[in-house]
């Protein structure tokens, strides 16, 4: 609280309020540890990984929650498990690597032993040598295990939280998204496909606002636009937004792919009609993961969204480094009843994105180029009236609703 009340009395949101963005949100670091520790240390639910990175009983995998480092364990049951990664003794981290496998958890410093669940169930000299020495004669091992996070597994997706007052998992992230995770699990079993992982200088938030912008796809993306994969012109997905989070139907393969000759088309700088693929299989998508022929992607507050692109489905881990730097960590994945031919398929089409990407390169571009620009001003302002003109009854990509959206929920925690 003390944090919240110096900062509120230095920051003011502009008076355009849900229009605007403060450039400081990005620059300031005294913010960036207000959002770390209401938005991913806090009452909320963060995304950890898949299940089906941890396979087997024994794997393990680290992972982050905002800054601290967590690690979600398999243990003898096949049950998992979500446990901060910092030994009680002296601080240091337990797993130094990715990801391994192993019958429990020692920490390199001391060799205190913990089991897949966290326990500490190990002290090497805890009586001491020859009478010396050693822990005290009521240490509790039972109360100096790994801190350990609440989690769910839904969706194959692992979410933890390191709050006692964050409210059940269901009731966090209420029953659109619910509905679009049971879909993902409805699906099949998971099969990993690969990961990938990328720094950019910039502030996390820059993603968020990129992810939930639709109608810049079709400016910057050259890929996109010239194999007819999303056009500003086309139907709009079906966006659902209720408080920091979103959700949206996107048609696998749209029947109506818009006029080359229309006026909005001819807005569209990156688009290109002579371009032609060697590959097709690159974008193809007659292979329908779901029978009804979407897609359904989300964003969930604070920092991850599940993004199908084509026939590759990935869940995107933005995780904060420091007020102007962050990793996005990719994770492709198809299911165990693929053949050998979709696999493959995945597998080419999550060149789509990534650190070079066809389409996300682009981005990261432009959020690492923008970030030095915003903090040597950073009292300016950002507009996002985008989707005001014309007909607001009417259904379009070209808006900005789901940014300011995020902003708003985003003023509500932060007291700005």
């Amino acid at each position: 609280m003390t944090v919240q009340r110096k900062i509120a009395s230095q920051r003011n949101w502009p008076d355009h309020g849900e229009f605007r963005i403060p450039g400081w949100v990005y620059t300031d670091p005294e913010v960036f540890t207000m959002e770390m520790e209401r938005f991913h240390h806090g009452p909320t639910w963060n995304y950890v990984g898949l299940s089906c990175e941890i396979p087997d009983v024994g794997s393990w995998k680290r992972s982050s929650v905002g800054l601290k480092s967590v690690v979600m364990t398999r243990d003898k049951a096949g049950n998992i498990h979500v446990v901060e990664n910092r030994c009680p003794h002296r601080g240091a981290p337990i797993c130094w690597e990715l990801q391994g496998k192993s019958t429990g958890l020692n920490c390199p410093y001391h060799q205190w032993r913990f089991n897949l669940r966290g326990d500490l169930i190990g002290v090497p000299f805890e009586k001491g040598f020859n009478s010396a020495g050693g822990m005290p004669e009521g240490f509790d091992k039972a109360a100096n295990g790994l801190l350990k996070l609440r989690s769910e597994v839904r969706g194959g997706a692992v979410w933890a939280t390191f709050s006692d007052e964050a409210p059940p998992f269901e009731e966090f992230v209420g029953a659109d998204l619910l509905a679009a995770l049971d879909r993902i699990a409805g699906r099949g079993e998971m099969r990993l496909l690969g990961t990938s992982r990328q720094i950019y200088k910039a502030n996390w938030k820059m993603w968020i606002e990129n992810a939930r912008d639709n109608y810049h796809a079709t400016l910057l993306h050259t890929f996109l636009t010239a194999f007819k994969l999303f056009r500003a012109d086309l139907p709009p997905p079906e966006l659902n937004i209720f408080g920091v989070h979103t959700t949206g139907k996107v048609y696998t393969r749209p029947e109506v792919l818009g006029d080359l000759e229309a006026d909005a088309a001819q807005e569209m700088k990156s688009l290109r009609k002579d371009y032609k693929l060697h590959d097709w299989e690159t974008v193809d998508t007659d292979r329908y993961d779901y029978e009804d022929g979407y897609n359904i992607g989300f964003q969930m507050f604070p920092s991850s969204m599940y993004q199908p692109h084509l026939n590759v489905p990935s869940f995107r881990h933005i995780v904060p480094l420091s007020v102007d730097e962050h990793e996005i960590r990719w994770t492709f994945f198809g299911f165990e009843d693929d053949d050998d031919e979709l696999s493959e398929r995945r597998l080419k089409q999550a060149n789509m994105v990534g650190p070079a990407g066809f389409v996300t390169a682009e981005d990261g571009e432009v959020l690492v180029r923008s970030q030095p620009v915003i903090t040597s001003s950073a009292d300016r302002d950002q507009i996002i009236e985008m989707g005001l003109g014309g007909d607001q009854s009417l259904d379009t990509m070209i808006t900005e609703k789901a940014i300011r959206a995020f902003y708003t929920g985003y003023r509500d925690i932060m007291g700005f």
